[in-house]
């Protein structure tokens, strides 16, 4: 296990933008009702949906994304969290873990919302938005939502919780945002607005820390491709974590 010291670090511009992506609607799909759509975004704090579609609005426009769908999800562990996750939580009113938490996948692409709404009755959806949207988000940092471009998308990152998180390298030249080329050594920033998180910290591919903290500033003294996953966990002991789930990736950086 590593230990990252969270020396004081300088902050970039907050300009963010929190999106989804692959959603289905009526422009695409047999069903789904816009309003609706946008009215889960306002509750779970989204900014922007993004959709194959052809009717573009503010909230909602037409841009497709390559990313990692609910069919990702193996079979079994959706069945498993359906019951043992979904059902006996929100049977007692807790919110459930997100669906996208049981990803165990290598690639780090953003996150899709792309479970098609099958049936309808009346104002009810089957599923609802609420359930396709889950807690899932992506996250592009140093961009705001009306400056979005294709080309920005695959610095997006996926987060499986409603947390914050920054994560950047800075040197005397700048800021750098993973999934970005930093001309230039620094110090690679981490931050996550939650407790009991693992983060593994790769260079190159391969292992190069481990770090029990949520808060991790280390120093990228050499030229490589750095990418980071992040999971949280229930309980430890010793060394032995239980409970692990995803929460995110840090798509590559590449350092120069």
């Amino acid at each position: 296990m590593n230990y990252s010291i969270p020396s004081p670090s300088p902050l970039p511009i907050n300009r963010n933008c929190v999106f989804v992506a692959g959603v289905k609607t009526v422009y695409n799909s047999s069903l789904g009702n816009p309003a609706k759509l946008f009215q889960t975004m306002q509750e779970k704090g989204i900014e922007l949906a993004l959709s194959h579609n052809s009717c573009p609005s503010e909230k909602l426009i037409p841009l497709e994304v390559s990313g990692i769908s609910y069919r990702d999800i193996p079979t079994l562990s959706k069945v498993f969290y359906v019951l043992f996750e979904f059902l006996p939580k929100s049977l007692v009113f807790e919110k459930p873990e997100d669906l996208y938490s049981l990803y165990s996948g290598k690639v780090c692409k953003p996150f899709l919302s792309d479970i098609p709404v099958i049936a309808s009755f009346m104002s009810f959806d089957v599923p609802s938005y609420s359930f396709i949207l889950g807690n899932r988000r992506n996250l592009l940092q140093g961009v705001e939502c009306k400056d979005l471009k294709a080309q920005d998308l695959p610095n997006a990152i996926p987060i499986s919780e409603r947390v914050s998180l920054n994560a950047y390298l800075y040197s005397e030249r700048g800021y750098y945002f993973p999934g970005q080329i930093a001309q230039t050594k620094g110090r690679y920033v981490i931050k996550v607005a939650t407790n009991n998180v693992l983060v593994l910290f790769l260079k190159n591919d391969k292992l190069a820390g481990v770090y029990d903290q949520n808060y991790i500033n280390e120093p990228i003294k050499e030229k490589g491709i750095y990418s980071v996953r992040i999971y949280t966990y229930r309980f430890k002991i010793g060394t032995a974590y239980f409970g692990l789930r995803f929460l995110s990736c840090l798509p590559p950086l590449q350092a120069m």
